[in-house]
């Protein structure tokens, strides 16, 4: 390793002689070493004795003039390093070169023009790649290496592209930079687990270009997505599709959701079956009647705002139903109402009005002990102090107002303070016995869970919900049945017994069913490949997460250059 040499060393007015080892000063000698405060000046010049044309490569020994460089260097022991270089100009030898005059130059310590160092500007673009602008920026300081945010971005933007290899199996999904308005695909090379590239658009015409340019694909996993499917057999018709079978469930619970939000009656019957299973029988004629409970209060703001929009709801929808008894498309229904086509695809195919699913209760601090309350309040424990000093001794952290809050609703009248006023028993009302709280009406999107997921996991409120729907509504069975048998053959890999399945969607008396096996059928030779083949999309899902991480740490300044600059950069 080449050294720098040092001449003399003045610090605090001592004076040594030392050699220091820094391999970007190979070729310069230091001249002197001051410290300044925090910072580290050494002056430094070349050692070699003549200089080389940039344009004609001969060599010269007639020095022109000399000037000074200031270069910022790395930091040493946590201080700010400053080289002043001195830099001599030759005239060119050459009769015929037109470079009358040059500058030497020091390539390994500093480009042409340049304020920082090679090696600064390494650790500066380092930190640009890893952090971004604004907080490498605030990190530079720290250590010594300030620079501004755009300093640091307009290094990662200079820096070249990471080379990489043709994918044998690549992986194609899509990623959205603003969800819903612009979206662009992602290319990664499943084999190295690596991601390769980043498209603009989600178009099958970019992709087809793209696989035209880089030929050698033998494998394409995909989505189900009819663009991507177009492109890969335009850009490689030799490579063989591979549906990603991630992709195949979620269209095939995305098809059961249809259903249902078609049968939206059915949900509200199932509701209250089970409202009915789980209600208490009545007392008999010999106990003293329930005092009926008071009057709710009036509606709140909110609960009238929410009315109010349920009312406008209920109109469009209404309009919708109108129109199209009167024969108009749906195009046309959804310019006159203001309503999207899915909108209004959905409205149509639905059998009632969509109620929006009411929004699950939030967790309470009294839930894990709601069933040791209503023991006690059965045994006639009714004192919600005495109640509350229970339940703290076993962990309870609240106070006793939200067990007060909590037992008022089981009470048959506001309760008053101070003792119980002296009256017969017979006319002191009772109180009343708490009920469980009826099952909310599941959404679509709510059932669509409830029928795929194992019996074994669900409450047996769920499962008592499972049973009604399915056993007084035909269609919703028919349809959870085809899921779950389309998920088995799926995770089995039994590719013969997805014909069977095929048969059985198509001479179906559902719609949505039929609709959906007939797009199977298009795409029908990736969906076997989905099912024999190890491949699969899910290397491809992991490295859109990592993709959306650093596009949120970048805010605003995630444009595609600098997104796929960094991305690529940190694979």
């Amino acid at each position: 390793m080449k050294h720098a040499h040092v001449r003399r060393v003045l610090l605090g007015g001592c004076s040594l002689h030392i050699r220091i080892s820094l391999p970007h000063l190979a070729g310069t000698r230091v001249e002197r070493v001051l410290s300044v405060e925090d910072t580290v000046h050494l002056e430094l010049r070349r050692v070699a004795a003549t200089g080389t044309c940039p344009q004609c490569r001969r060599h010269s020994r007639r020095v022109h003039s000399t000037y000074t460089r200031q270069i910022k260097d790395l930091p040493i022991a946590g201080g700010a390093v400053v080289l002043h270089l001195r830099v001599r100009r030759f005239r060119c030898a050459a009769p015929r070169c037109p470079r009358r005059i040059f500058a030497e130059q020091v390539p390994g310590l500093v480009g042409r023009y340049a304020r920082r160092s090679v090696p600064l500007q390494a650790a500066l673009r380092e930190i640009g790649f890893a952090l971004g602008g604004r907080p490498g920026a605030r990190l530079g300081g720290p250590l010594a290496m300030p620079a501004r945010r755009a300093t640091l971005l307009r290094l990662v933007r200079a820096a070249p592209m990471p080379a990489f290899d043709t994918p044998r199996v690549l992986g194609v999904d899509d990623w959205a930079f603003r969800r819903g308005q612009r979206s662009g695909t992602i290319l990664v090379d499943l084999e190295r687990r690596r991601p390769v590239d980043l498209l603009p658009d989600r178009s099958g015409s970019g992709l087809a270009t793209w696989l035209r340019e880089h030929s050698g694909a033998e494998v394409i996993s995909r989505d189900r997505a009819g663009a991507y499917a177009d492109g890969a057999r335009q850009g490689a018709p030799a490579a063989i599709q591979v549906a990603d079978r991630f992709h195949l469930m979620a269209n095939v619970g995305e098809l059961l959701e249809r259903v249902l939000a078609s049968q939206r009656g059915a949900l509200r019957q199932a509701a209250a079956a089970v409202d009915r299973a789980l209600a208490e029988p009545a007392p008999p004629e010999t106990e003293p009647r329930l005092v009926a409970p008071a009057t709710p209060p009036g509606q709140t703001r909110a609960q009238a705002q929410q009315q109010a929009r349920r009312a406008q709801r209920l109109d469009r929808y209404e309009a919708v139903l109108a129109l199209h008894q009167q024969g108009f498309s749906q195009v046309a229904i959804s310019q006159q109402v203001g309503l999207g086509r899915k909108t209004v695809r959905r409205y149509l195919r639905s059998d009632a009005f969509p109620e929006r699913a009411p929004a699950a209760p939030r967790p309470s601090t009294l839930a894990p002990y709601d069933r040791y309350l209503r023991t006690r309040w059965a045994d006639g424990c009714h004192n919600a102090h005495q109640l509350w000093q229970e339940i703290r001794s076993q962990g309870f952290p609240g106070q006793a107002a939200i067990v007060r809050q909590h037992l008022a609703r089981w009470r048959p009248q506001p309760g008053r303070p101070g003792r119980p006023p002296r009256q017969a028993a017979e006319s002191t009302p009772s109180p009343r016995r708490p009920a469980p709280p009826p099952p909310r009406v599941l959404s679509p999107r709510q059932a669509r869970w409830l029928l795929l997921r194992a019996w074994g996991v669900l409450t047996p409120e769920e499962q008592m919900y499972r049973t009604a729907l399915l056993d007084e509504h035909p269609a919703i069975r028919e349809a959870q049945q085809l899921a779950a048998d389309f998920g088995a053959l799926v995770r089995a890999k039994d590719r013969p017994a997805l014909a069977i399945w095929f048969d059985r969607a198509e001479t179906s008396a559902l719609p949505e069913i039929r609709s959906f096996a007939t797009g199977l059928r298009r795409d029908q030779a990736a969906v076997e490949a989905a099912i024999t083949s190890v491949w699969s999309n899910g290397q491809t899902e992991g490295q859109i997460n990592r993709l959306k991480a650093l596009k949120r740490q970048m805010f605003g300044r995630a444009k595609l250059d600098l997104l796929r600059k960094r991305f690529l950069h940190a694979a």
